[in-house]
């Protein structure tokens, strides 16, 4: 369980829950993490700032596990 907690600026009020990281990535994108955690670190080549990578390509298709369970 990953704790949750969200505070009002306005009113002060504090509301604090436990999530599973399933229900986290339900209410978000599982693709914005998996673009996170592979992203490519390619340097251009030599003084053109062209960037000749294909990294992403790697990860088009992917299986996604959550404390060892398959996300989907």
């Amino acid at each position: 369980m990953i704790n949750v907690k969200v505070v009002s600026k306005v009113s002060g009020r504090v509301i604090e829950t436990n999530c599973t990281p399933h229900v986290i990535l339900e209410a978000f994108d599982d693709y914005s993490l998996v673009q996170r955690i592979t992203e490519c670190d390619c340097q251009p080549i030599g003084e053109t700032n062209v960037i000749e990578c294909n990294c992403d390509e790697e990860w088009y298709e992917y299986d996604l596990y959550l404390d060892g369970k398959l996300f989907n």
